[in-house]
């Protein structure tokens, strides 16, 4: 699904979420990048989380390196952790990471490729506070194939509004540095909807200064989806977006 909005407002703050521990460990010499970058795979694992509800209730917590190598084209070849495989937290966490989309880079193209790391941390505390700001529930699974439209039977799309316009206009909050600056301009952004309506994977793909990135994001973030639906089932779908500020002092082409 693609959008484009044109929004002239006056008024702007963003807000940040405290997220799951989530750390990398880049060993080899040409690292794989998530497409949004290393703070919103914090915001994917708060986001789609599902504590070992055992665990959860006797407040274990547990730390799990997955290791993993992504090839130059973005797909992940291998993939384990430093636990058994029939653990929990380690199945939890391998879920989690096989939800990263990771960059294509033709820079990576013929290289020796290593392992890289990611260090997943349960926490019961942490779990609970994320669970309370989270819109919906995660859905569990192990299929993270993310499909377009055109793959897909019903697309993805806004639940409680007609459209993300809709959303936006009665949402958006210009940023206070773009207002100062004069600045104004489009934002595009791709991002993945999850199988619970709840985006993730951010990427900028056209950027403004001035906070205008931060503020698609956040309204994108705070939007319920309902996701695209294939044979039945819900499934992760690629969208886009297109935000365009216009200062109500400026000019813009």
């Amino acid at each position: 699904m693609s959008k484009t909005f044109t929004i002239i407002l006056f008024l702007a703050s963003f807000s940040s979420i405290t997220a799951q521990q989530v750390e990398f460990f880049n060993g080899n010499k040409f690292p794989a990048s998530p497409a949004g970058g290393e703070n919103e795979v914090e915001y994917l694992v708060e986001s789609q989380m599902i504590y070992p509800p055992t665990s959860l209730e006797m407040k274990q917590s547990q730390e799990v390196f997955v290791v993993l190598r992504v090839d130059w084209t973005g797909q992940i070849d291998t993939i384990f952790t430093d636990l058994e495989k029939d653990n929990l937290f380690a199945k939890e966490a391998i879920r989690l990471v096989e939800l990263i989309v990771w960059e294509k880079d033709e820079i990576r193209k013929g290289k020796r490729i290593g392992e890289q790391q990611i260090k997943v941390t349960f926490d019961p505390k942490k779990y609970k506070k994320a669970e309370r700001r989270r819109l919906l529930p995660p859905v569990g699974s192990e299929h993270a194939t993310v499909f377009i439209k055109s793959q897909v039977d019903t697309a993805s799309k806004v639940r409680d509004f007609k459209s993300v316009n809709d959303f936006v206009t009665d949402n958006i909050r210009y940023p206070a540095l773009a207002l100062q600056q004069l600045i104004s301009g489009t934002v595009k952004v791709v991002f993945v909807i999850e199988k619970n309506g709840v985006a993730s994977n951010f990427k900028i793909t056209k950027p403004l200064a001035g906070g205008c990135n931060e503020e698609t994001i956040r309204l994108l973030k705070k939007i319920i989806w309902k996701p695209g639906m294939k044979a039945g089932e819900p499934v992760r779908t690629l969208s886009k977006y297109t935000l365009t500020f216009v200062h109500p002092g400026n000019t813009y082409r």
